[in-house]
């Protein structure tokens, strides 16, 4: 199997709905071309380096999938600049099998979030800790220092 990645731009001035179509429209001839989708996910609204077709930013797609030949490779790239929603893309061979990304749902942020709400009293005793553990470094270096003199004080 050969792997690939391809990340594309599309018009950030889509809402949500027309976002998803557009992926849909990629996916279904990702599946055409008898290539299989491993992950298609929304990248991120980002600013681009130059404006492209006057836009200054561009709501950037990534889209890993797996063929046994490459020989629908030079259509799915016809077909993805023939496509006036997106802007630019670009397709690349990977040397391995891309991870399978598994999207956030709400409830897992929301968890997240209490778990860095909590925190905050570990970290503070965390630290405290940290600071005793000083001090007592702190003190035995100073006896240390105290026993040297008191050692060469003697000789």
């Amino acid at each position: 199997m050969r792997y690939y990645e391809s990340l594309y731009i599309v018009n950030p001035n889509y809402e949500q709905q027309r976002l998803d179509e557009v992926i849909k429209a990629v996916a279904e001839k990702v599946s055409e071309f008898g290539m299989s989708v491993i992950n298609h996910r929304e990248w991120g609204k980002k600013r681009l380096a130059y404006p492209i077709q006057k836009h200054k930013y561009g709501s950037f797609m990534l889209l890993h999938f797996e063929t046994k030949s490459a020989e629908n490779l030079d259509q799915f790239e016809r077909f993805m600049v023939l496509q006036k929603p997106i802007l630019r893309n670009q397709t690349v061979i990977l040397s391995a099998k891309p991870e399978i990304h598994i999207e956030e749902t709400p409830a897992v942020v929301e968890a997240a979030k209490e778990a860095v709400e909590e925190t905050p009293a570990v970290v503070e005793a965390t630290k405290e800790e940290e600071a005793t553990e000083t001090v007592s470094k702190e003190e035995e270096s100073e006896s240390t220092v105290e026993t040297d003199l008191t050692e060469k004080e003697q000789e």
